[in-house]
């Protein structure tokens, strides 16, 4: 073998081997792990239609809590959903659960997304029994949510829940936690999906 075939040799195993760490680093930063998954479960939305794991497969999710009673940080999670669900690319589906589901019917979900412009075919409010949606929420999403008990507790003191954004992949699996008062909460969202979606 001449030198220069030789290191034409060299050079094809250090490119061949660059190439094989870069798709493993790439790869596994595209791939972000599975923290938790959805299981089957039946729920309704503010349209009054059921909603089960079946309804989300095949869409990425952006999930959260709030309950329509809270006057103070559901306010503000709603708003980001709201701007979210204006950012958010094609075939997205947003969810929110409620906290408060035996005062959160679907006419009250349903009036409430009405006030933050929530599109049904995009945004979905779920609610019913509350066994089931406590289940889904703090056994499956991993998201906080404790009644506090209290009837003469404040409106925004009678449920405490997370503060938090889920992001699911097509298949119900549990991918980002993303921190609702973060100051770029909305823009970490955005790249959680994007990223899911194989754009980032």
């Amino acid at each position: 073998m001449t030198e220069s075939a030789l290191q034409r040799g060299l050079w094809g195993i250090l490119i061949a081997g660059l190439l094989a760490v870069s798709v493993a680093y790439f790869g596994s930063w595209g791939a972000p792990p599975v923290l938790s998954r959805l299981h089957d479960f039946s729920l309704t939305n503010q349209l009054g239609r059921p909603v089960s794991l079946e309804s989300l497969e095949g869409r990425i999710t952006v999930v959260n809590v709030i309950f329509s009673r809270c006057p103070t940080q559901c306010r503000r999670l709603s708003a980001q959903m709201q701007r979210i669900q204006a950012r958010m690319p094609s075939g997205v589906r947003l969810v929110t659960l409620t906290a408060d589901p035996e005062y959160d019917s679907p006419e009250v979900l349903g009036r409430y997304g009405k006030e933050y412009g929530a599109s049904p075919e995009k945004w979905w409010f779920l609610t019913g029994a509350k066994a089931e949606v406590f289940r889904v929420a703090v056994g499956d999403l991993k998201f906080a949510v404790v009644e506090s008990g209290d009837p003469s507790a404040k409106l925004e003191d009678l449920f405490i829940h997370s503060a938090d954004f889920g992001v699911l992949d097509s298949r119900g699996r549990l991918r980002f936690i993303v921190h609702g008062e973060d100051s770029d909460a909305e823009d970490q969202v955005l790249r959680s999906v994007k990223r899911l979606k194989g754009i980032l």
